[in-house]
């Protein structure tokens, strides 16, 4: 009796598992690439990461939100960049970003980016740090962002 109910519980166990795959990881097919920092100032409040992520899956991905660890920044979000009239300004995006199966979005200068706000040390050149990308699936995707050189990817990023 006790071996029966042994293989009842391993083929339900390995059923669940065929039929519910998803439930087994939280991560999806997106991909990053490309992730990266600028080194700030030691004052500095602020920062800009970029980075690119790609959907390799077979269905759109929504990113919704970003976040990072306390210790790094009291707030993470998603910004782009918009024309006002003549000027340049810089909005949160609240909608989420669609990325359609087989493409990819770059979060660079001049386009979206993350922006890091309420640092708690200045980001210093050489150093690391984790970033969560969550998704509407209720899905997300840790990656490192590697911080380069004070101004590298073209001047400097305020706001």
């Amino acid at each position: 009796m006790t071996i029966n109910r042994y293989w009842q519980s391993l083929v339900l166990a390995l059923t669940l598992q065929l039929t519910f795959p998803a439930t087994a990881s939280m991560e999806h097919d997106a991909m990053v690439h490309n992730a990266n920092a600028r080194a700030t100032f030691a004052m500095a409040t602020t920062a800009a990461v970029y980075l690119t992520v790609m959907n390799h899956g077979d269905s759109a991905l929504t990113l919704t939100s970003v976040s990072v660890a306390d210790e790094i920044a009291g707030e993470a979000q998603i910004h782009t960049t918009v024309m006002e009239g003549d000027m340049m300004k810089m909005r949160q995006v609240t909608a989420g970003i669609d990325i359609e199966p087989g493409a990819m979005v770059e979060f660079k200068p001049g386009g979206y980016h993350v922006m890091l706000m309420g640092l708690v040390n200045p980001l210093e050149k050489g150093n690391k740090f984790s970033l969560t990308l969550h998704f509407a699936d209720a899905t997300t995707k840790t990656v490192e962002i590697g911080v380069g050189a004070e101004g590298s990817q073209g001047g400097h990023h305020h706001h």
